[in-house]
């Protein structure tokens, strides 16, 4: 599955790409938000296979895709339901720091939001954020999502105004 954007291709992950996941999610940066050490190379290959298997299944009920930029991955971004008949899903979102502040996340985020709606026929998606990363809650709510709870956003069909 490939989504485009004016600058971004945003693709199913394949098992390949976990050294520039591994790359970026093991910067100081990167783990300010996320409370937890870094994870291992192990830890990462196996978070790529996972995601690479989700793009396998039938149905699908998960589309976390990479984010390429000139065919280099960096980040992940998607939608994810819990069941094939459901019409609810959360959104997620992650870039390389060093790709944060050109306005990739939200290019990113409006595509896989605008599949969710349109092609999915979601009624709503969810957002978690850390309280504290007030980057992840610009974003959300300048995609459109409405904040619910510190580091809990809502979107429901078209009414986003970001999509």
């Amino acid at each position: 599955m490939e989504l485009l954007t004016g600058r971004l291709v945003l693709r199913d992950f394949l098992p390949g790409d976990w050294p520039a996941v591994f790359a970026y999610q093991s910067l100081p940066a990167y783990l300010e938000h996320h409370g937890q050490p870094a994870p291992s190379s192990d830890d990462v290959r196996l978070f790529v296979e996972m995601l690479h298997g989700w793009a396998q299944e039938v149905p699908r009920t998960k589309y976390q895709l990479a984010i390429t930029l000139g065919g280099a991955v960096i980040g992940t971004c998607g939608v994810r339901k819990e069941t094939p008949e459901g019409e609810e899903a959360e959104w997620g979102c992650e870039l390389a720091p060093a790709y944060w502040g050109h306005g990739y996340a939200r290019e990113a985020s409006r595509a896989i939001l605008t599949f969710g709606f349109e092609t999915l026929r979601l009624r709503r998606i969810w957002a978690r954020t850390s309280p504290a990363n007030d980057r992840a809650m610009r974003l959300a709510e300048g995609l459109g999502f409405r904040r619910l709870s510190p580091g809990l956003y809502e979107a429901t069909g078209q009414r986003s105004r970001g999509v």
